[in-house]
């Protein structure tokens, strides 16, 4: 098969590896990649094409590349509305300061590019490590998937070093549900069997490593670091120079309105004791909400849909995630603009949280949870709690998942819940043994490395299997 890799790397992770592995049955036709003069050496792959990723995210064509692209079909553009409205999204991560007619430049650049890419070089399949979410990754998604190009991709569970890998994130991993498995303990592989006991100690404290992590990394001379770090790259990798002001006014933000501001002057303290559902704030900007929560990427929007659910006497209960203000810091910015918080408090029946406020004590008193892909739910559903989904997620095949996408699937969710549903210890066990069926142990970061004992050799021959078997099940 002739494939496609893209934004793929991690030499340290065994990523470049896994390509190595997947080239003795495949061809590499064409691969991005961020650091691609250091990751992959050319002569292994003289058939490939190499783009490097920071290239590809400006726009910028493989180096080398003779190929006249082109003016992009209008018509092309019409049928991908949707794609669009997604992408212009995304470039709040990267292209935060461009207008939204330079937003369509780049993105209608963005779509002539790859729409001639494909169509020259005709891949039988295109191979991402996650859902796409970084711009560029994204068109070449939509438009494979339009042409009839197989893609695969991976996600993280956070699961231990759990991963699943599928062909489309909009329809994810199918559940066999032909395979016979238990609803005993018995049989469950350790890793799962610690995580079901986890869960079920009053007050245990779940929390993914890649949060701790970042609270961990954050703080101190860690965020003078990174904080650096991030302004080289605005600098020298993106040519946006706009940041130099913003190094020396820096220190007088902290006079100024800001987030922490706003929000502590909304918060206000939960009453356990009222009946309520509870929705944690997605991080932003990041996959899990833009694409994986489509057009409840507004999580204003996604608010409002549930006010409007409610049963009369009920409360929304809202908290921002932990780590939203060590990425970003408290300034305003697209995802968190000013008046952001207030407009959350305004809707009826809601009520913004404080954010030192437990999850697990929201999550526990609350008659369900709300996300859009978040770990929140699936934290929810194996304490046997009730989840309202938006967008998505990996678990999306649990016991207690409730897919909604409207107040009128809103409200049905919660009247069943009223009724009386509940998630059994048996839904729950059986489930796990699917869990367990389903995923493969790998790692696609670094954060994932430090929870895997597989070497960067093992991971490698790990992803490179779990995309085979995906290839396998296609053919």
């Amino acid at each position: 098969m002739k494939l496609f890799i893209i934004n793929w790397g991690g030499k340290e992770l065994g990523m470049i590896e896994a390509v190595r592995e997947l080239k003795k049955e495949h061809r590499i036709a064409y691969w991005t990649c961020a650091n691609i003069a250091k990751e992959v050496v050319p002569k292994e792959f003289p058939e490939t094409v190499l783009h490097e990723h920071m290239d590809a995210l400006h726009g910028i064509p493989a180096r080398g590349l003779s190929c006249d692209i082109p003016p992009v079909d209008p018509e092309l553009l019409e049928k991908l509305y949707e794609t669009e409205s997604l992408v212009l999204t995304m470039m709040n991560k990267h292209f935060e300061k461009k207008t939204v007619s330079e937003r369509k430049f780049l993105y209608h650049t963005l779509v002539g590019y790859w729409d001639a890419i494909l169509k020259r070089y005709r891949p039988d399949a295109v191979v991402f490590p996650t859902v796409p979410h970084s711009v560029y990754d994204f068109v070449i998604y939509a438009l494979a998937r339009r042409s009839g190009i197989r893609t695969v991709m991976m996600e993280p569970t956070w699961v231990g070093d759990r991963m699943i890998v599928m062909s489309d994130y909009l329809h994810g991993q199918e559940r066999a549900d032909s395979l016979i498995v238990s609803d005993s303990l018995d049989g469950l592989p350790s890793d799962l069997r610690r995580e079901y006991e986890l869960h079920r100690q009053a007050g245990a404290d779940a929390t993914p490593v890649f949060v701790r992590d970042i609270k961990r990394r954050y703080s101190g001379a860690g965020l003078l670091f990174i904080k650096a770090r991030s302004m080289l790259t605005t600098l020298f990798a993106h040519k946006d120079f706009s940041v130099l002001p913003k190094v020396f006014s820096a220190p007088f933000k902290r006079f100024r309105p800001n987030l922490k501001k706003e929000y502590e002057r909304v918060a206000v303290g939960a009453d356990f004791s009222k009946p309520y559902l509870y929705f944690p704030l997605h991080y932003q900007p990041e996959r899990n909400s833009s694409p994986q929560g489509g057009i409840f990427v507004d999580q204003i929007l996604l608010v409002g849909t549930l006010s409007a659910a409610l049963p009369e006497g009920w409360t929304l209960y809202v908290k921002e995630h932990p780590t939203q203000w060590l990425y970003r810091g408290f300034g305003y910015f697209s995802y968190r603009f000013k008046g952001y918080y207030k407009a959350v408090a305004k809707i009826k029946n809601v009520r913004v949280v404080p954010i030192e406020t437990s999850t697990y004590d929201l999550t526990k008193h609350a008659l369900a949870v709300a996300t859009i892909t978040g770990t929140a739910g699936f934290e929810a559903v194996m304490r046997r709690k009730p989840v309202l989904v938006f967008g998505y997620p990996w678990y999306r095949h649990a016991p207690g998942i409730f897919k909604v996408r409207s107040v009128s699937s809103c409200q049905e969710a919660i009247r069943k819940i009223i009724n009386g549903f509940s998630i059994s210890e048996s839904d729950l066990v059986e489930y796990l043994h699917h869990f367990d069926a389903a995923t493969f142990h790998g790692y696609i970061d670094r954060d994932g490395q430090k929870v895997s004992v597989l070497s960067p050799e093992e991971n490698a021959r790990a992803l490179a299997g779990a995309i085979a078997s995906v290839f396998a099940k296609s053919a």
